[in-house]
């Protein structure tokens, strides 16, 4: 995986816990909270939203055609490996 994209993946799960907790300190609050809570993460860095983490593959770092997320391996690895027998249950078909 590439580096960058392991660096995205840590800081959401540094920033996830206090995320949620300004969300619903935000629903359940007043106007003047609710302006200083949205300042607050229009402040912070983009990179700690999911949106931004990619799924890529663990052999070529391809962010598409990913097979599964249990894999997490692209389309051509995953037929290469298949085809080879190291993936178990996948067979050839005519």
């Amino acid at each position: 995986m590439i580096l960058k994209e392991k660096v995205r993946r840590k800081k959401f799960k540094n920033s996830e816990q206090s995320k949620l907790f300004y969300k619903q300190l935000y629903f359940n609050s007043s106007f003047n909270i609710k302006r200083k809570i949205s300042l607050k993460f229009s402040r912070k860095q983009k990179d700690i939203h999911y949106s931004r983490v990619v799924n890529r593959c663990l052999l070529t770092g391809r962010s598409r055609g990913i097979v599964s997320s249990k894999l997490k391996i692209a389309r051509y690895p995953f037929r290469m490996l298949a085809l080879k027998g190291f993936v178990p249950g996948v067979f050839k078909n005519s």
